[in-house]
């Protein structure tokens, strides 16, 4: 269940506007699985909710994800869903078109906006814990974002950190593998650097699920067989994952518990008498393992 335990109060829009009956989502990439399945599922709550959604695909650019946040281009919208790569706090407080706003995803630290969040350091610590289960010793993270920074990325480098702190695992810098983005050519490619290197792992924490399509591929190409010699693990449970080969092990957020989050927050806003002190929530939602094939050792 979502944790509400932290709330801070923020003052909602002075003024109501007439509804539109549309909310604005803006999205980095609907290339990535996960947004272009969790857009999906936004998509259908807000029609359960007699709404449409007027999605918005930011490419994680910086400029950009403001001019949503300001409604630069758009028509007028009831609210706002934003799922930011780089977005700060700072460009949000300075909003020239303030409104109903819930952001997904990315963790902005000491956030005074509504935040609908996976527990991504916890992710990747139930993703290695679950490598270490299945008898794994040497266990790599492809995952790292070094020229394009994540905060994603860097919770779930954290998270498997820990577990490796935790349970005694191998503890080495060569088993750990950056990428440039949250795709399968970069997991394919950060898979043959870390075998070229000649550095024993017998399981890969990938940062999410495109990255381990990737290294499953790079795997068979190198004749190992997973999981026999390397257990591989992703992250998101994308609904692929299950029609790999071998079927993908994945940690699976709660996405439904995100939407329905993201619309009961949303529109507890949009519902708010002018002037009203609305609470602001930091709501972070549940994650479990799917085991499959990819792990069963």
């Amino acid at each position: 269940m979502p944790d509400t335990s932290s709330v801070a109060r923020r003052s909602s829009p002075l003024t109501r506007r007439e509804r539109t009956g549309i909310v604005a989502l803006a999205v980095p990439n609907l290339e990535e699985p996960y947004f272009a399945e969790l857009t999906t599922l936004l998509a259908r709550g807000a029609e359960a909710r007699g709404l449409s959604i007027l999605i918005q695909q930011t490419e994680g650019d910086h400029q950009r994800e403001i001019d949503v946040a300001n409604g630069v281009g758009l028509p007028a919208t009831d609210g706002l869903i934003h799922i930011p790569r780089s977005l700060t706090v700072g460009d949000l407080t300075r909003r020239t078109a303030p409104g109903p706003l819930v952001l997904l995803g990315e963790h902005i630290a000491v956030s005074p906006f509504t935040h609908v969040s996976i527990d991504n350091r916890r992710t990747a610590d139930l993703a290695t814990t679950h490598l270490a289960e299945a008898g794994c010793r040497r266990v790599a993270f492809l995952g790292p974002r070094l020229s394009r920074p994540s905060d994603a990325a860097d919770q779930r480098f954290t998270g498997y950190r820990d577990a490796v702190a935790r349970l005694g695992l191998a503890d080495e810098p060569g088993l750990i593998v950056a990428v440039d983005a949250f795709t399968s050519e970069e997991g394919a490619a950060a898979l043959r650097r870390l075998h070229a290197t000649g550095t024993r792992f017998d399981g890969v924490v990938c940062s999410n699920d495109s990255v381990a399509f990737g290294v499953l591929a790079a795997l068979h190409e190198s004749g190992l067989a997973v999981p026999a010699d390397v257990a591989v693990i992703g992250i998101d449970n994308v609904h692929a994952a299950r029609f790999s080969v071998p079927a993908l092990s994945s940690v699976a957020p709660d996405d439904e518990g995100i939407v329905e989050a993201a619309f009961t927050e949303l529109e507890r806003q949009m519902s708010a008498r002018p002037g009203a002190d609305v609470p602001v929530r930091h709501i972070v939602v549940d994650a479990a393992v799917v085991a499959r094939a990819s792990t069963a050792r």
